[in-house]
């Protein structure tokens, strides 16, 4: 049986994790911002407008964070138990818990991680949003989790151990050395990259073909470009370092693919410097939230943890999870407000503040269920190898398209 053991890799201490989990949160909080990245809506334009751009971008993002973290643990420079330690438990939970919390999440016109930089960034929808969550966590608290952890703990369509059970080269090869990591890195990863590729490709070839026909005329492009005309090398030069000045100046907000990257570098960056310290991935929002309800209630003289069995096992106040959702908002909002994007929002039509409450209520249903979020859950087990969020991102889809289609009638 492999080791189920956290040991630091590197010896810098709790300070630096800190620092750099701080800093993780402020990048993902930041380009998340300026890339406008949002998990739902990738998958919305799927249904409605048939374009798989943002779409291809997330199978991307999953695709790079898993090549780099399994590469890591390839060569031997991270152990496999950082990257299997924290599996969660896979069964029946996350599939449905994926259905109601993109249902929801899409109701609500946001993932957790729009949901917290939209917020930042002055939309009172996102803020009702949050409060809903909270809400939902404590529903979710007092009326399902007795009930799933019964069936978690007794294996009735769940497994009852997570970590390495639920890691792929362990399922596949039955060991978890690095030959069977990097194997099983390249075989789930790179499908997955040239897949997203690929969609991104036809859904521009798509678009362009729909703006020739509908202008009667080629895309509207350069003109020596249009004539077939090779480009200067040094006019190519000018086009790259004025793109480059409007991205660093914030006069232009980041594309998906350069935002996907800066997230799978960001994921990359704490899977390193959190290795044998803490749960060492983008570990967001969701159960921060239930947590942030928690504190609020203390002034109110209401202690859950004493209470309420879900909340018994939330984590400390301060930790790198709570900072980095800390550290995300205050990014976004930096982002928003430095390039003059951020401004009090609130929706002409109010009745979507109430549909965006009562999306977050069933997004705080729907990621404690899951035991994660689009971020905590879906993303981070792509990382880690596993196939839990393989399940999250089918079961997320089918609440998406059942959001749209209740949309539609509204």
């Amino acid at each position: 049986m492999p080791p189920m053991v956290l040991e630091p890799v590197f010896s810098y201490g709790w300070p630096i994790v800190f620092g750099v989990f701080a800093l993780s949160g402020f990048i993902l909080g930041w380009s998340a911002q300026r890339g406008n990245y949002c998990f739902v809506n990738a998958m919305t334009s799927v249904f409605t407008v048939r374009s798989y751009e943002r779409f291809g971008a997330l199978l991307l993002l999953f695709g790079l964070s898993a090549l780099g973290a399994g590469l890591l643990v390839g060569i031997g420079l991270i152990p496999a138990s950082d990257q299997y330690y924290f599996n969660y438990f896979g069964g029946w939970y996350i599939l449905v818990g994926s259905i109601i919390f993109g249902f929801g999440a899409a109701l609500a016109g946001g993932c957790n991680l729009s949901m917290l930089y939209r917020a930042a960034s002055g939309y009172v929808q996102n803020w009702i949003e949050l409060f809903g969550m909270m809400i939902g966590t404590y529903i979710f608290a007092i009326a399902i989790w007795p009930f799933q952890l019964y069936t978690m703990e007794n294996g009735i369509f769940s497994t009852t151990s997570g970590g390495y059970v639920e890691y792929l080269p362990y399922l596949i090869f039955h060991n978890v050395s690095n030959l069977s990591v990097m194997i099983t890195t390249l075989i789930y990863s790179i499908p997955l990259i040239g897949l997203g590729i690929y969609l991104q490709i036809r859904t521009k070839k798509k678009w362009k073909m729909m703006s020739s026909m509908s202008k009667g005329m080629m895309p509207s492009i350069p003109k020596i470009k249009a004539m077939g005309s090779p480009v200067p090398t040094s006019i190519k030069r000018m086009e790259i370092g004025k793109e480059a000045k409007d991205l660093l100046f914030l006069k232009k907000p980041y594309g998906t693919n350069l935002t996907t990257v800066i997230l799978a570098l960001d994921m990359l960056l704490v899977f390193v410097i959190g290795a044998g310290y803490t749960f060492n991935y983008l570990v967001i929002t969701s159960s921060d939230g239930g947590r942030f309800f928690e504190y609020i209630l203390f002034l109110f003289g209401q202690h859950l943890f004493l209470t309420t069995p879900w909340f018994n096992d939330s984590l400390p106040i301060v930790d790198t999870s709570t900072l980095m959702v800390v550290m995300l908002c205050v990014g976004a909002f930096f982002s928003s407000y430095l390039s003059g994007d951020f401004k009090i929002r609130i929706p002409k039509e109010k009745k979507r503040l109430f549909i965006g409450f009562v999306g977050g209520i069933l997004v705080g249903i729907g990621v404690r269920m899951a035991l994660g979020c689009n971020v905590g859950l879906m993303w981070t087990n792509f990382a880690q190898i596993g196939y839990d969020g393989i399940i999250f991102i089918f079961g997320m889809l089918g609440g998406v398209y059942l959001a749209v289609k209740v949309q539609e009638r509204l």
